[in-house]
């Protein structure tokens, strides 16, 4: 599947590419025969993605069992 994979109604495509020097570009595009929504993060650094590790590894102090970041954000 490429980035402009047309999406079934059974289904949701998911494209990954890690390239050299781009901390991070998250792209959710919606598109139909009438038009294309597009939402873009982009982040500057790692800072934030180095932010969630130590939150996370805080939240699991002490804790054991499977978790996701859901568990750490509060969002269950």
């Amino acid at each position: 599947m490429g980035i402009n994979t047309v999406l079934n109604h059974d289904s949701l495509p998911i494209t990954a590419h890690r390239l050299p020097d781009v901390p991070g570009t998250h792209v959710i595009r919606a598109t139909s025969p009438i038009d294309t929504i597009t939402l873009t993060h982009e982040a500057h650094n790692r800072d934030g993605f180095a932010l969630g590790s130590i939150l996370a590894a805080e939240f699991l102090k002490g804790k054991t069992g499977l978790f996701t970041m859901k568990d750490v954000l509060n969002l269950n």
